[in-house]
């Protein structure tokens, strides 16, 4: 999401844009554990990750899923590929089939 303030905040170095080629792209898939909305609120926290992304979205919006996964991937790919470890895990295992 490029707005006017996070426009600002990358003229004045507080935040970073990303070149293409710099981003190792990952697709992820579309479990519910795995989704934006319940990453986010966990990830405010690292300030590596956070400064490709604006302080502040409208209400009720979230960064674009292809873009959050693929910053994140660039950032600790490790994390990324444990999260997707897991969750496949989760799903393919007879524990998560009593769920």
């Amino acid at each position: 999401m490029l707005t006017k303030d996070f426009l600002k905040q990358i003229l004045a170095e507080e935040k970073k844009l990303v070149e293409i080629k710099e981003i190792s792209m990952v697709k992820v898939p579309f479990y519910d554990e795995l989704s934006v909305k319940n990453l986010w609120p966990k990830l405010q926290d690292a300030p590596d990750f956070m400064r490709h992304f604006p302080d502040k979205l409208p209400r009720g919006r979230l960064p674009d899923r292809t873009y959050f996964f693929n910053i994140l991937n660039s950032c600790n790919s490790e994390y990324v590929e444990h999260l997707i470890q897991h969750a496949n895990l989760q799903r393919n295992s007879i524990a998560g089939e009593d769920r």
